[in-house]
């Protein structure tokens, strides 16, 4: 059982499930039951899309000092097992979604179409240079954070409202898969696997990926600055400052010397401060929602 659970990468998508959080509370307090149940639901596609992805690519990360030892690639999950285990997890997902709300189903159709279309042959788009980019940029940040407005209803909210949040969450996300793919870059450029990474070089996609995510660091005071956030919102972001500061000398060291070993650095700096920023963002949320700022 605990080798399932590891193919399920909690850990590369906690920032997915905070997308989805965000939507789900940004306009509305929904109620908590409903949210729950649809949230479990992501919980559990989103397990499957990784899953599925450990499956196809399973030859590539046999050759990845880091991924070697997933399950599905060091043999621990048998491929035939990977695949059962992730429609299994698809099935009981979109059957919780059903019972919750059956028009809700369409959008996790469509983000499960997408994250298949990413990792399945014939379509392989995170093969496909800057696709690759825009695809974990929406699969990631603008498809799960639209879905957790959906379990509000609030899909019908002021566009221009929707994409204020929705465009530094793709931002954001398109930039950590570039300096994922720089990590694995020896790995997919021996499979012939053409990433962005590959098709531009690791140093390039590396700071291509620091100017999205300073760009979407930066929105709310632009948004503030033309009068579509109020100065108060920012205070969050002078809190959350003192967290940014080990993972921006990662960053920094990935751009000297963009190595595995250095993306790994980053990424597990990024996990360890990132998760407290996380939880510090949605608290102020609930609580902003609670107190009716």
């Amino acid at each position: 059982m605990f080798q399932y659970l590891k193919a399920c990468r909690v850990d590369s998508w906690i920032g997915w499930a905070f997308s989805f959080g965000l939507g789900s509370i940004i306009f509305d307090l929904p109620p908590f039951e409903r949210v729950a149940i649809v949230f479990i639901a992501f919980l559990l596609v989103t397990a499957s899309v990784f899953v599925l992805n450990q499956y196809f690519d399973r030859e590539a990360d046999r050759r990845n000092k880091v991924k070697s030892r997933l399950p599905v690639a060091s043999g621990r999950i048998t491929p035939r097992n990977a695949l059962i285990f992730s429609l299994l997890l698809v099935i009981l997902g979109l059957t919780l979604v059903f019972i919750v709300d059956v028009y809700l189903s369409a959008l996790f159709l469509i983000y499960l179409g997408l994250w298949t279309a990413y990792s399945t042959p014939p379509f392989r788009l995170k093969a496909l240079p800057v696709v690759d980019l825009i695809v974990s940029g929406l699969g990631a940040g603008f498809l799960p954070f639209f879905m957790g407005l959906g379990v509000t209803h609030h899909l019908n909210t002021d566009v221009s409202s929707i994409m204020l949040v929705a465009i530094p969450l793709t931002l954001i996300h398109s930039g950590g898969h570039i300096i994922q793919a720089v990590g694995d870059y020896e790995a997919d450029s021996k499979m012939g696997i053409n990433t962005s990474a590959v098709k531009y070089g690791k140093k390039k996609t590396v700071i291509v990926a620091g100017f999205m995510i300073l760009t979407a660091v930066l929105s709310p005071f632009v948004y503030s600055a033309f009068g579509l956030l109020s100065y108060r919102h920012l205070l969050l972001f002078f809190i959350l400052f003192p967290l940014s500061i080990p993972v921006v000398m990662r960053y920094a060291d990935v751009i000297k010397n963009p190595s595995t070993r250095s993306v790994v650095n980053l990424q597990k700096t990024a996990g360890k401060y990132g998760t407290i920023a996380i939880a510090v963002v949605w608290a102020y949320a609930v609580f902003t929602k609670i107190a009716g700022f």
